[in-house]
């Protein structure tokens, strides 16, 4: 059997109604170099009989529980059998020229380790979903681009920070050397912190903006929303503790700080308890997770000057706020 270049890894979970734009979409790719495998969570909707019955060009891995999307994703990186990885969400349909775009800007230059796809929202296909992850100086991750026009996009390939994990690139070679996701984030920033651990080992990130796909946004996420609220929380300072060097933290530690005490105020004001249970659940992790900071530093190969030129200036709470809402309203049918 030839071995293929591309390995289209898609992690499920009750997905059902998605799953037949979602393959469909990929069996009209123009690139045609590549494998499908399906991960699926432990669904109760029939999802895996109906990929086997229907697409039995599919690489099915059935797990008998939810293992979340870090860890799903793992296993279909370990069967995957091609030299470039490519995540995809299961309530996504890529444009025909999705994969052929992802490949030719991974292959512009050995050291692209990671290329970001464009996600645009379903229901407002002519606005962007995410292209790209941007961190600022307060640690807080977010899309590039989010509610731009896709008209605004640049022409050609450019640098950002990581991808997305609903529409990414990896070059094995990079997980090879840096490890695929970490199963303790379970969902949320888990792209965040590959792309981290990326960085630090000096691979780059390049947006192939004609890479699109159309993202039904959060559709197969958890319906509570303190699921969201929690993981999050707790996430995030996992990302933090466990990425971020020494030296940035001395530098952006106040900015982080005062985020996370506004953070924790908001949402008690907002009697979302998640966002402190969350946080306290990351602290009790790290002296655990000690050991895992330590061979994530021992990556680093770029100075730390280069690292923060990645950092931006964080937006305002009100922006913040503004933002979260332009999104909501963009997601809804």
């Amino acid at each position: 059997m030839k071995t293929p270049l591309v390995s289209v890894i898609l992690v499920n979970y009750n997905g059902r109604p998605f799953l037949g734009p979602c393959l469909e979409a990929l069996r009209g790719q123009s690139f045609a170099d590549f494998e499908t495998v399906l991960v699926d969570n432990g669904s109760s909707d029939g999802s895996a009989e109906w990929v086997a019955r229907h697409h039995p060009e599919v690489r099915l891995l059935a797990q008998e529980r939810n293992l979340g999307f870090a860890a799903g994703n793992n296993v279909g990186i370990a069967a995957a059998r091609g030299e470039f990885v490519v995540l995809l969400n299961n309530d996504t349909r890529a444009e025909a020229g999705f994969l052929q775009a992802l490949v030719e800007a991974a292959q512009s230059d050995p050291t692209v380790g990671m290329v970001a796809g464009v996600l645009v929202f379903a229901h407002r296909p002519e606005r962007i979903n995410s292209a790209g992850l941007r961190v600022q100086w307060d640690g807080v991750v977010l899309d590039e681009r989010c509610g731009e026009l896709r008209e605004s996009l640049p022409q050609g390939p450019v640098e950002v920070f990581g991808p997305s994990g609903g529409a990414a690139l990896y070059r094995r070679s990079m997980l090879a050397e840096v490890g695929p996701f970490r199963p303790e984030f379970f969902a949320y920033l888990e792209d965040a912190d590959l792309a981290w651990r990326g960085r630090l080992a000096g691979w780059r990130c390049l947006l192939a903006p004609q890479a699109v796909v159309q993202h039904v946004y959060s559709a197969t996420s958890s319906g509570d929303p303190s699921f969201k609220s929690f993981h999050l929380a707790r996430n995030r300072l996992l990302l933090l503790y466990l990425d971020l060097p020494a030296g940035l933290w001395w530098r952006y530690g106040p900015f982080i700080l005062g985020y996370d005490l506004a953070a924790c105020a908001y949402g008690l004001l907002k009697r979302d308890d998640a966002v402190v249970r969350g946080r306290l659940a990351a602290l009790g992790l790290w002296r655990q997770l000690r050991p895992q900071r330590q061979a994530t530093q021992r990556l680093r190969r770029v100075p730390l000057r280069e690292l923060s030129c990645w950092l931006v200036p964080p937006l305002s709470p009100w922006g913040t706020l503004r933002l979260r809402r332009e999104i909501a309203a963009l997601s809804r049918p």
